[in-house]
């Protein structure tokens, strides 16, 4: 819960030098949590995800000051590289500071507690307050997820998509953009193509003739695969990868919820299995898990068919993802080639082997 705003609070810093005790003790203060006369003294900014976090910046903080602190927290800030044009176009910063404003602590996906949300009114600067995970697992989307944790992961997927569809909260669904939105037509789709590219060339992986005429043609299956993964409306995390998720125990958190969008529930569950889990672990796997989502999901008309015709049209749209990311190959540092590649390479696997361009 965050308490009223005050016009020092709502100062929203342009980057990490500007996030220093006078600002934190005001925004800190906001918070529900942590007491009216608490005060920062000094803040020890450290770098962190460098290798991830292409559109954000984060930092943990090192707090010290008056008791009812936390020791640490974690603080995101826009990208100041191109990756920031990028999520302005795709209204990516004010989505994820509507999820953590008006979605998180409500619906049944488990986030860090939010200190303080707040965006710029004439420019894409905004800040998160995070609670900091670094005693939980993150989980690495190079290594892959296990099928347990791919379970958990998807039972919390069903709890958002079915709590989106309650009527008393389909008007959240209004805050977030369609995933057919007309910057993803205009100018994620045109972009696979030369990502493709780089990935035919720097790939030692098997390409079937089948997936490779697929890729040829990207932008018009697009157009199917968005039409169709479009015909249910839930909200979605949207990027639903390994490195957005917490472990501890049986207990998950997820974060980043900057391409939270609407759609068909079966995109979530697509993205998840299709490039989070490593080929060996996922094959033949793939409808199991669908219908264990459907089980969490609940009674709300979803069949299995429907659902695995989604299922297969986002698993061959979504290897756009990686594919565009390759683009900047020159700039990536070794880790995040690595990873783009690999998740590349389990999305062809399994457009292969569930037969998904039969749907196109």
């Amino acid at each position: 819960m965050f308490r009223e705003v005050t016009s020092a609070t709502a100062a929203v810093p342009s980057g990490i030098d500007a996030v220093d005790p006078t600002w934190l003790t005001e925004a800190l203060r906001a918070d529900s949590t942590i007491p009216d006369d608490a005060v920062v003294s000094e803040v020890v900014a450290e770098r962190i995800a460098e290798d991830s976090g292409f559109s954000s910046l984060l930092y943990r903080l090192n707090l010290t000051g008056s008791p009812g602190l936390p020791a640490t927290i974690i603080v995101k800030l826009a990208a100041q590289s191109e990756a920031r044009g990028a999520m302005e176009l795709l209204g990516g910063y004010r989505r994820e500071l509507a999820f953590y404003r008006d979605i998180a602590g409500r619906a049944p996906i488990d986030t860090p507690h939010v200190y303080a949300a707040r965006i710029a009114d004439d420019c894409a600067d905004f800040v998160l307050l995070l609670e900091d995970l670094q005693d939980w697992d993150n989980a690495d989307h190079l290594a892959g997820l296990s099928i347990e944790r791919a379970r958990l992961c998807i039972a919390q997927l069903a709890g958002l998509h079915a709590w989106s569809v309650q009527p008393s909260n389909t008007s959240v669904l209004q805050l977030f953009p369609s995933l057919d939105m007309p910057a993803v037509r205009d100018l994620l789709v045109p972009a696979f193509g030369p990502g493709w590219d780089i990935y035919r060339a720097r790939s030692e992986a098997p390409v079937p003739e089948s997936v490779a005429r697929f890729a040829e043609r990207f932008s018009d299956h697009a157009a199917t695969a968005l039409a169709g993964l479009t015909e249910r409306s839930m909200l979605l995390h949207g990027d639903i990868r390994a490195d957005n998720m917490f472990f501890a125990g049986d207990r998950m958190k997820v974060v980043d919820f900057q391409f939270a969008e609407v759609g068909a529930g079966a995109v979530d569950v697509a993205y998840l299995v299709s490039q989070g889990l490593p080929t060996e672990m996922r094959r033949g796997q793939d409808e199991a898990l669908l219908r264990g989502y459907l089980d969490e999901l609940g009674d709300i008309g979803y069949s299995f068919d429907e659902a695995w015709r989604h299922y297969r049209l986002a698993t061959a749209f979504l290897m756009l993802l990686p594919v565009i990311t390759l683009i900047g190959w020159d700039a990536l540092p070794e880790r995040s080639r690595a990873l783009c590649l690999t998740l590349t390479d389990r999305a062809v696997a399994t457009i292969a082997e569930i037969d998904a361009l039969e749907v196109f």
